[in-house]
């Protein structure tokens, strides 16, 4: 179960990952439904190409993946909002839930992308109440909260659901200690990592230099420091050009402002939201993929630039800057305009190094974040979970 599907960037990183981690499990062998929530009227086209996609009214649009592997259905229902700027904690759907109680007793284990929300919650009571076995992943989003209304919610649901899961898949240690401070059994985490498939094609290193952000325009993935490092680059004499992708959670105005206001406008695309083809075309003709954020336990999008062979330049408070690091994989650096500017400035000037960090970061993508891998470490982990709950594993 993946959580919100769309429409576009409401569904995040997360739904990305369980539709790879399902298609993952498909070409294993394995038999895998797909469900997630719609925001407002479902598509009657696939918002994914090559995917089948199921709508809750029973009709269905066939496709096949484009290189020849299944790609599995996605079942989708319509979720509702009534709560007008709560965020996306508050969508509600009952068809959601009701589909999840149906289908529990036929179901070997339920993989759960779990946050504080009404769907992802009620389906795990509903799930723990069929005794199904339950993996959760909370991919960082369920974490002890000083905020009121988030302690309430902890008081009267969250606390219930964090007994149901056999087994937690967990992506970082601060993931495991906050889930620790919330009540978790440190005994049932399981540590994973995600993964993104072969791209079917590879970086091309462009005459000019070209920096790329792709990501929400939101606070913590830092898009201002993006900008500013680029006008910074740019006064110190670097000619390139710098793109700017991604849906608006907050920080557009204040990089539009930024953009308009420094005398170098015509260096900037600002192409808001891209669909995953245009982001993977984008990062394949960038000099570098720069994601400045803050607090970022597993960023798809540098799993993605990393299958191309892309070099990224990322802060040490992104959850793989260790690993790739280490691997000289990435340029890795603190999340400030300055530490941003000088590292767009080294890859500008040296061919060489980028050649040999986009080689790296293809390296690191195949060693360790490959879907064949994924797959049979979560089929591990699943029958780990059935053993847990007392079925056969």
């Amino acid at each position: 179960m993946g959580g919100l599907a769309g429409p576009g960037a409401a569904a995040g990183g997360v739904w990305v990952v369980a539709r790879t981690q399902s298609d993952a499990l498909a070409a294993a062998g394995a038999e895998v439904e797909l469900v997630g929530g719609w925001l407002g009227t479902l598509p009657q086209e696939d918002p994914e190409p090559a995917r089948q996609l199921r709508r809750d009214d029973g009709s269905s649009d066939k496709g096949s993946s484009a290189e020849g592997k299944r790609a599995v259905a996605a079942r989708l229902f319509r979720m509702r909002r009534p709560v007008p700027g709560a965020g996306l904690r508050a969508p509600v759907s009952f068809a959601f839930p009701r589909h999840m109680r149906r289908s529990a007793p036929a179901a070997d284990v339920a993989h759960v992308h779990l946050c504080r929300d009404f769907v992802t919650c009620i389906s795990t009571l509903l799930l723990g109440r069929a005794g199904t076995p339950v993996v959760a992943q909370t991919h960082g989003m369920l974490l002890p909260s000083d905020r009121r209304a988030l302690r309430m919610f902890d008081r009267l649901i969250t606390r219930r659901v964090l007994q149901i899961p056999a087994l937690w898949l967990t992506l970082t240690e601060d993931e495991e200690r906050g889930l620790a401070r919330l009540g978790v059994d440190p005994g049932r985490f399981r540590r994973v990592v995600n993964a993104t498939p072969e791209p079917g094609q590879a970086w091309s290193d462009p005459e000019k230099p070209v920096f790329l952000f792709a990501a929400r325009l939101a606070p913590r993935k830092q898009p201002g420091v993006f900008v500013q490092a680029a006008l910074e680059a740019l006064a110190a004499g670097l000619d390139a050009r710098f793109v700017v992708a991604g849906p608006d959670q907050g920080e557009a105005a204040k990089v539009q402002a930024l953009v308009e206001g420094s005398g170098y406008a015509d260096r900037f695309e600002l192409v808001g939201e891209l669909g995953p083809a245009e982001v993977r075309q984008r990062m394949a003709g960038c000099t570098a993929y720069v994601l400045p954020a803050l607090s970022e336990p597993y960023p798809m999008t540098v799993l993605e630039a990393a299958a191309l062979g892309a070099p990224v330049i990322l802060t040490e408070q992104c959850g793989l800057a260790a690993l790739m690091d280490r691997q000289e994989a990435a340029v890795v650096v603190e999340p400030s305009v300055p530490a941003v500017r000088d590292a767009m400035l080294r890859l500008a000037g040296d061919r060489a190094e980028r050649e040999r960090i986009g080689g790296n970061a293809r390296l690191v993508h195949r060693e360790n974040w490959s879907t064949e891998a994924l797959a049979q470490d979560l089929l591990d982990a699943y029958r780990g979970a059935a053993g847990l709950q007392g079925g056969q594993p």
